[in-house]
């Protein structure tokens, strides 16, 4: 993920952030991408699963859609989220548009035409894309039986692009099969698979992706939190009696001394929030408010984020 400019290593995403230098100049450069190397907590993830091999597109449609949606969810978690849509939210959509799924979650854009440096400049910098329009034929199927339906040959078979690299025989665009189990080589410029391209229009920060109870806190004035070993929060008297309500019956001291989970989730953007446990309430004469101190039990984080720089 890095190039060599001006006897300097920097990398991919800082160059494209740069008004000074155009993506199509950065894409040049790199001959292969993959988000799995980007974010590596997606490497062999791929979510939902279908439990048994697909036959129909109706299906196969919300279920990339779907699969896409949770990808870039995880991406604006920062880590693999244990809140995602499922193989029933999937199934329920079933005769539904890759775009009709994605209307349900935010809308979405779309590349047309075939820009493929377009594609490459989104599979950087938010994640992967889907392809609408990829039309597999008899040949190319049979190199991928466990990958392409049978009843999608010489049709539409929605996919995900998650990269590309350059091979001895020319460029090739990297999809992830439906069952997230095979990587496949699909020629660029071949089989209209980049005549139109479609991927959530919103970055997904506005979705919680971790389960609860949760206490919202304003974190945008604590930079590195995500990586932080622990951290304090000041609470009002209401704030905090809030706070002990998420825990039902249990008191804070056997809260603490059970270890019991909790969530802290930034209030501003959803997807950004960690796993911890409560060390120690505290009345603070300084401030006047109560002083929250909890550990993180996570490996912390590394969501998406324009302030990040990403």
């Amino acid at each position: 993920e890095m190039l060599e400019r001006d006897g300097k290593a920097m990398s991919i995403r800082k160059l494209i952030r740069r008004r000074t230098v155009s993506p199509t100049t950065v894409v040049e450069s790199v001959v292969q991408f993959n988000v799995r190397q980007k974010w590596s907590f997606l490497d062999n993830y791929c979510r939902p699963l279908s439990p048994q091999k697909l036959t129909s597109g109706k299906v196969l449609a919300p279920l990339i859609a779907y699969q896409c949606i949770n990808a870039r969810g995880a991406i604006a978690h920062g880590k693999r989220p244990s809140l995602i849509y499922s193989w029933e939210n999937a199934f329920s959509c079933v005769g539904s548009s890759v775009q009709e799924v994605m209307d349900k979650h935010g809308g979405y854009k779309t590349f047309t035409g075939g820009k493929v440096d377009e594609i490459k400049v989104e599979l950087i910098r938010n994640g992967p894309v889907i392809s609408f329009s990829f039309i597999p034929t008899r040949s190319f199927a049979s190199k991928y039986p466990e990958s392409i339906l049978a009843s999608r040959v010489k049709k539409h078979h929605y996919c995900l692009i998650v990269g590309w690299k350059l091979t001895e025989f020319g460029e090739v665009w990297l999809v992830q099969s439906y069952g997230g189990n095979e990587l496949l080589h699909v020629p660029v410029g071949q089989y209209s698979i980049e005549e139109t391209i479609v991927f959530p229009k919103f970055n997904m920060e506005s979705i919680t992706w971790q389960q609860g109870p949760y206490l919202d806190r304003d974190l945008s004035k604590c930079p590195g939190w995500f990586e932080a070993p622990d951290l304090d929060c000041f609470l009002t008297s209401k704030e905090l009696e809030d706070f002990g309500a998420i825990f039902g019956e249990i008191g804070f001291h056997q809260v603490i001394n059970d270890r019991v989970r909790f969530v802290i989730r930034d209030e501003k953007r959803p997807a950004h929030s960690r796993s911890c446990k409560l060390d120690e309430v505290r009345w603070n004469r300084e401030s006047k408010m109560w002083k929250v101190s909890c550990t993180f039990n996570d490996k912390g984080s590394c969501p998406l984020s324009e302030d990040r720089g990403y």
